[in-house]
């Protein structure tokens, strides 16, 4: 994700970028629930986990919608 991130940060097209870390962020919301689920993370870590993925996923939908917004204004 931060790869994906710092090179969107600096790319010319950066719509195509940040939708592609998103699906990438929801495969680890998915991944993280599988780790709760077969007990390889005990609740307190898949609670902090699940905060911080919901905080950059907020960022990220905000960074999607003003790309958005910049495209159909072009």
């Amino acid at each position: 994700l931060l790869e994906g991130l710092i090179n969107a940060r600096y790319s010319r097209q950066k719509l195509p970028l940040l939708e592609a870390i998103n699906n990438r962020l929801d495969l680890l919301r998915y991944q993280t629930r599988l780790l709760y689920d077969f007990k390889l993370i005990s609740l307190d870590r898949y609670e902090y986990i699940g905060r911080q993925l919901q905080e950059i996923g907020t960022e990220l939908g905000a960074w999607i919608k003003q790309q958005k917004r910049s495209q159909s204004q072009d």
